[in-house]
């Protein structure tokens, strides 16, 4: 893991060769398109265990519906942007499908943590059929995320993602999924 982490931030230094940044208030400046940004990476599945494997994200954070503000005060940048995106499991353990709203705030001009809320469509067990077996409760889950993320210029960054889903106890059981990882994302 740690070696793609390096891979990726290499590729993405070699790729751009700017140092120039944008920040969350920068990002609607383009208002030509739907998409705003794209994103993809590598996530560690299921925290806990119960299940194996890498799962391959692919997210994208749309211009339409996107609302960008400063905090009074305080002068930090913010941008809320609705998102669609889904987890493919390589091990064929649970795969997801997601949308909802990420709320993203500016640290510095090339720091920033986002948070995110909305919901999930998944394809694994729904009930407990051994004590170590996931089991989700629901089909469709509640999901938010965090992340902590870096800009490398004014169109790639790169960010450390942790994201839940849970059905808040709606269903008989609710193991819930916890994955971790890493993307890499570009602005258009």
């Amino acid at each position: 893991m740690k070696n793609l982490v390096r891979g990726m931030l290499f590729g993405a230094l070699i790729i751009t060769g700017s140092s120039t940044v944008a920040t969350a208030a920068d990002l609607t400046g383009n208002t030509s398109g739907l998409t705003n940004e794209v994103r993809g990476g590598v996530l560690y599945h299921d925290l806990m265990g119960r299940e194996s494997g890498v799962d391959i994200n692919a997210e994208i954070l749309l211009r339409w519906a996107a609302v960008d503000f400063t905090i009074p005060g305080l002068g930090t940048n913010g941008m809320l942007r609705p998102h669609f995106g889904g987890n493919l499991n390589l091990s064929g353990d649970t795969s997801m499908v997601y949308a909802g709203y990420t709320l993203t705030l500016d640290l510095t001009d090339w720091m920033f943590i986002e948070g995110s809320f909305g919901g999930m469509a998944h394809n694994g067990n729904t009930e407990k059929t051994t004590p170590n077996t996931l089991a989700l409760g629901c089909n469709v889950m509640f999901r938010e995320s965090a992340s902590l993320g870096f800009r490398i210029n004014e169109r790639v960054n790169v960010s450390a993602i942790i994201e839940h889903s849970s059905n808040n106890g709606y269903c008989s059981a609710n193991n819930g999924l916890t994955n971790a990882g890493v993307r890499l994302g570009y602005a258009f």
